[in-house]
């Protein structure tokens, strides 16, 4: 997708058509977040469309009772994903209400694109916590004793 934009976009500027500034980036509501201990990866739902697109991003899954406690992660108050510039954001419930973490993140449309080739089964996540200490986000997974969660390394910002 970003690729075929990203061309597209490329081969206008070229022919002078379209306009000289960048193009903003929209972001998009996630509605729902799964993470996955076989792959090692975590999947947002993102409102777009036809409500069929995702966001992927790579994760450590581990057991909260097998890992040193993290010093102080905060709750994000809300999640989007931009399948144009190919990262996530999260507003962290911090300070002022400024604060953001980003990440990378692949998105697509499932039908567009196979699951490497093999059924995955990701189980929901809640909980999204960042920690601007370590630059790591996680999130509780719903699955087994409870214990077991789904972190990754993310910017952590102030937006201005």
């Amino acid at each position: 997708m970003r690729r075929t934009i990203v061309g597209t976009c490329a081969a206008l500027a070229v022919l002078g058509i379209g306009s000289a500034a960048p193009v903003v980036a929209a972001p998009v509501p996630v509605t729902a977040l799964n993470c996955d201990g076989d792959t090692y990866k975590c999947t947002a739902n993102l409102r777009f469309g036809d409500n069929n697109w995702k966001a992927r991003w790579d994760a450590s899954i581990f057991h909260q009772a097998n890992r040193s406690a993290s010093r102080a992660p905060v709750p994000a108050t809300s999640l989007n994903c931009d399948g144009d510039n190919g990262t996530c954001v999260a507003n962290l419930m911090f300070g002022d209400g400024r604060w953001r973490a980003s990440w990378p993140a692949t998105v697509f449309h499932p039908a567009l694109r196979s699951a490497e080739g093999r059924l995955v089964a990701p189980v929901p996540a809640n909980s999204l916590n960042c920690d601007g200490d370590t630059g790591r986000c996680s999130v509780n997974l719903q699955f087994g004793d409870g214990g077991w969660k789904a972190a990754w390394a993310a910017t952590i910002y102030h937006q201005p």
